[in-house]
This record gives C-alpha cells, sequence and structure tokens, in this order.
C-alpha cells in the first residue's frame, strides 16, 4: 500500500507488466497524458485527472521504487564538463518536501480552500489542470485562474499552496566528485520516470521473440506474465542455447 501524501488515500501500486512496456515502448510522447493513463492502469482504485500534481508525482517516484529501487540517480552537466548523476534516496526525497497545511488556512468545502480571515479561495492544481494549462500561451495564468478565485493576495496564496503540495519537479543540487563545484539540475519527475521505464521496457521485443520461438507461446500470454518470471524464463532460454553452442 501506498498512502497519497496530499489526499492521504492509501492505493495500491503495481509494477508495469509486459502490456504497460509495450504501451511505453510504442508511445510517440512520454508526456503528462500518457503518464496519467499509465498510472491509472497501475494503481487501484485507479488515479484520475483529479489527482493532485504532488499525489501524481508522488505516486510515479513510488513506482520507480517498485521498479528500480529506493535509490534516484539523475544526471547533471558540471561547469567542468563532466557529466555526473546526482543520487539521493527516494523516501528522504519526499520526506524533506512533506505537505503541510499552514496556520489560517482553513477547508472550504469541495476540495477549496481559504485564509482564515477570508480574502478569496483556491484549491491545489491537479494533473488534469496541467495537461489543460499546457495548450496554453501562459500555462501558469491558465493554472492560477484555474485554481485561484477573488485571491486578495495571490502571492500569500502560492506560499499557501507550495506548503500544502511541494513541488517534486524542480532544482536538485550536488557536489561535483571531480572538481568537487556545486552542481545544479533540473529534475522532471514524469520525464526521468518514463524514461527510465521505457529503456527497461525496450527488451519486450526480444523477449517476446525468444519465448515464442523456444515455447512457440503467443505474445498474449507472454505480455500477461509478470515481468519478473518472463525474465526468468528469457534467462533459461539464453542459457540452454549457451548450452548447445
Amino acid at each position: 500500500m501506498f498512502r497519497l501524501p496530499v489526499s492521504r488515500e492509501e492505493i495500491t501500486v503495481r509494477r508495469p507488466g509486459g502490456a504497460e512496456d509495450m504501451l511505453l515502448l510504442e508511445a510517440r510522447e512520454l508526456d503528462r497524458a500518457f503518464a496519467l493513463g499509465l498510472v491509472a492502469k497501475l494503481t487501484d482504485p485507479p488515479q484520475s485527472a483529479d489527482i493532485s500534481v504532488h499525489d501524481f508525482e508522488a505516486v510515479l517516484l513510488h513506482l520507480h521504487s517498485l521498479v528500480f529501487g529506493k535509490t534516484i540517480a539523475a544526471e547533471a552537466s558540471c561547469r567542468c564538463g563532466q557529466q555526473i548523476d546526482i543520487t539521493f534516496p527516494t523516501a528522504a526525497f519526499l520526506a524533506h518536501r512533506k505537505p503541510r497545511r499552514p496556520r489560517g488556512v482553513v477547508a472550504a468545502g469541495d476540495g477549496w480552500f481559504a485564509p482564515r480571515d477570508g480574502g478569496g479561495r483556491f484549491r491545489l492544481p491537479t494533473v488534469g489542470d496541467q495537461i489543460a494549462a499546457s495548450g496554453q500561451d501562459d500555462p501558469a495564468a491558465a493554472l492560477a485562474q484555474a485554481c485561484m478565485q477573488e485571491c486578495a493576495d495571490p502571492l500569500r496564496t502560492e506560499r499557501a499552496m507550495a506548503a500544502m503540495a511541494p513541488a517534486l519537479s524542480g532544482e536538485v543540487e550536488g557536489t561535483c566528485p571531480h572538481c568537487n563545484g556545486k552542481i545544479t539540475g533540473h529534475f522532471d519527475v514524469v520525464s526521468f520516470v518514463l524514461g527510465e521505464l521505457r529503456v527497461q521496457a525496450s527488451l519486450i521485443c526480444e523477449h517476446v521473440h525468444a519465448l515464442a520461438s523456444h515455447y512457440h507461446w503467443t505474445e498474449e500470454k507472454i505480455l500477461a506474465l509478470p515481468n519478473w518470471r518472463r525474465q526468468h524464463y528469457v534467462d533459461i532460454v539464453a542459457g540452454e542455447r549457451e548450452g548447445i553452442a
């Protein structure tokens, strides 16, 4: 079980299988709309476009930890010319950005919040909001219009929203092991997680070919296998072929 940091809802997240690997391999664009569809397939209850951005990206990071382990290694370039990895534990990253509700902010019903002393109301941006805003000339302004109503102090409202749903995508810092210089890199959760999953999915066609040729199974049956079991069969087939050679 995984508890969403903002909504506090408990959900189940499963690892991608062969069908999801094929979707990742064939996707024309690994954008937020695709990521939302993938998350909906891998969560119970299925998460919809109404999920907050923070919870959505937290689910993706949890999915990454299920597949690749508990550490994230993001690439960055140093001024000295070296390409390095900025490595950090997923759990610590999420804990450092734990949501909190500021004092003076109260629930206003139907997912909206308001300052206790009045002055408008706001709600936290959802993935659906982001997808809709991405097609606008000014996405930031479109998000603000969708999520804030009659706010007397927009900056105060934005600070409250940032506390209640801290950004998980953004700048990360590290130290270059070659020159000891400070490095800052941009970490986009959606691009990072989908990119890692696509690299893993790149072997799915070879797996299908190897198992179909050896066992005469259909593609449908092979894709339905859990990834760990499919890989085990592939290893067996490869071992037998090496023994014959």
